[in-house]
């Protein structure tokens, strides 16, 4: 039988790309660069999995009520709350915590056991009959989503077998860094029952949370009393209320007619508490260093091939400033939304790359024989990057450069970006929602497995970043990608991420145990655990 072979590489334009996370240009990078290279197995082949929730339990009782903009789907918002994924996984820590899960085992590279937990239950079917969920029950979500084409089943897991009724285990093609992440997702990854709902006609789950009535106004979800934690949840249900648009939802919440709203009101509501995180878009400014990309013949500023003269432009940019008038704060290669696998807050301000010293900008450009360099900063019209481009243009003449904006219509500086085409030009990224993005950006194939549209490359660099997407166990993955992000800004590399925007979420009543900086593991494995204090109810 001849061995498995790996995933072919997709291609994407390089906007489309960004916008993409687990998806399809996942393992792309991995088979450009060399995925065919599989790690040693790890020294210690379990992975560790905690059994109980991250702090101690609330108060009991009441119902949370949230909305959703008609059209956007109150079935997508509740989905995490009626379906229950394999595990949960802190993006915080890269802490793995068992939900349908009892143990994971790498039993070699591509070779991942799950043992599930004993007496696991879907929700009541119309006779009121709960099923017993199975391994069986598993196999046949994976497999289905495989035929649906959902990039992790139908390109990384190559077969799943279900030697008993509690195990599982997959097979895999390639090594793939974001397994894990995919199966902590419910969205991504929630089991599904082949009985449907009495209520919705959707599938069954066996999340905390069961649909027990749906109106044209929403869903009113009730407490699961058979979810497999004991104990849980400590809400009594949650209601979701569906209206026309994002207005009538704010409306709603001004009003007290529901308790979360994505966002701040201008006028806040008595008792209201706004939480932020940091985002997962990213502005950065991107270098060309060579007038050859993909054949083509591009805009370019050789001398940014000099170290020195990256450095120099680094330095120039006061970070701090920028994240103060773009409201967000100061990123590494991989944004601060990863937490495990981004650089500390505190190291990156001690780097000196990322340190602002104009006079020392200055003297590095003389050093480097490129005094007052002149260079073209490249932005669309759009108002936010149009504005960075102009605060870097201040920024950079201070440091000794002869920077000037070239603005363009969005259509025109997307076919330049895409190719490469550019001296420098500023970015305005979107939903970097894994970890891999970050590192791929970098990259010498770049993120669609291309080619770098900064025409950087690094082989130790590369090299790093294979390591990092290879490795299965989220904790060893985020040591190597802090290791690979550290080598890439001690070479200096052709794009300088510079600021994470801010998000904010306004809550109506008081909620213990909501975390809004745990992104999916808040509403995924922390979500059963949440209650209404009772100044709150």
């Amino acid at each position: 039988m001849p061995p498995p072979q790996p995933p072919q590489p997709a291609r994407y334009s390089r906007r489309e790309a960004l916008r993409l996370g687990v998806g399809a240009v996942g393992a792309a990078f991995f088979v450009a660069c060399g995925g065919d290279e599989l790690p040693a197995p790890p020294s210690a082949p379990r992975l560790s999995l905690i059994d109980r929730y991250a702090r101690e339990s609330g108060e009991r009782g009441g119902v949370l009520r949230l909305g959703t903009v008609r059209g956007m789907g109150r079935s997508e918002t509740a989905w995490p709350f009626i379906y229950s994924p394999l595990l949960g996984l802190d993006p915080r820590s890269n802490l793995m915590y068992g939900d349908l899960a009892a143990t994971l085992e790498l039993r070699d590279p591509l070779t991942l056991a799950i043992t599930l937990r004993p007496e696991l239950r879907f929700h009541p079917d119309e006779r009121s009959l709960a099923a017993a969920l199975t391994s069986d029950d598993v196999r046949r979500e994976f497999e289905t989503r495989a035929a649906a084409g959902e990039f992790v089943f139908s390109e990384v897991v190559e077969r799943v077998e279900t030697p008993d009724f509690a195990t599982l285990v997959l097979h895999l093609r390639a090594p793939f860094g974001l397994l894990i992440d995919t199966l902590a997702d419910a969205r991504a990854a929630g089991i599904r029952s082949e009985a449907r709902s009495p209520v919705t006609g959707e599938p069954l789950g066996s999340g905390p949370f069961v649909t027990a009535l749906r109106e044209l106004a929403g869903d009113a979800l009730g407490r699961n009393e058979l979810y497999h934690h004991n104990g849980y949840p400590l809400l009594d249900g949650v209601s979701l209320l569906e209206v026309e648009d994002e207005l009538a939802l704010t409306e709603a919440f001004v009003a007290g007619d529901i308790d979360h709203l994505d966002g701040v009101v201008e006028y806040a509501p008595e008792g209201q508490v706004v939480l932020e995180r940091p985002g997962f878009g990213m502005l950065g400014l991107g270098l060309s260093l060579l007038g050859e990309k993909a054949g083509q013949r591009v805009r370019f500023v050789a001398p940014f091939q000099d170290g020195r003269v990256r450095r120099a432009l680094s330095m120039a940019i006061d970070r701090v400033d920028l994240a103060e008038r773009f409201d967000g704060s100061v990123s590494g290669p991989v944004g601060p939304a990863h937490r495990a696998d981004a650089l500390p807050d505190t190291e990156l301000a001690a780097d000196p790359l990322y340190t602002h010293d104009p006079e020392e900008a200055r003297r590095l450009l003389d050093a480097a024989g490129a005094s007052d360099l002149a260079i073209r900063i490249q932005t669309p019209t759009d108002e936010r990057p149009r504005a960075l481009a102009k605060a870097l243009e201040e920024q950079l003449n201070d440091g000794g450069f002869d920077a000037l904006l070239l603005v363009q219509e969005p259509r025109d500086w997307g076919r330049a970006f895409d190719a490469g085409d550019f001296e420098t030009t500023v970015l305005d990224l979107t939903d970097l929602a894994t970890p891999d993005l970050g590192l791929r950006l970098h990259s010498s194939t770049g993120i669609d497995g291309a080619f770098s549209p900064w025409g950087y490359s690094n082989p130790r660099y590369d090299s790093a970043v294979r390591d990092a997407l290879g490795e299965i166990d989220p904790s060893l993955r985020a040591e190597r990608s802090r290791a690979a992000q550290r080598l890439l800004l001690d070479d200096v590399p052709a794009m300088f991420p510079l600021v994470v925007p801010t998000e904010r979420v306004s809550l109506r009543r008081a909620l213990a145990g909501f975390e809004f900086d745990a992104y999916r593991f808040n509403d995924g494995w922390l979500a059963p655990r949440w209650s209404l204090t009772r100044s709150g109810r």
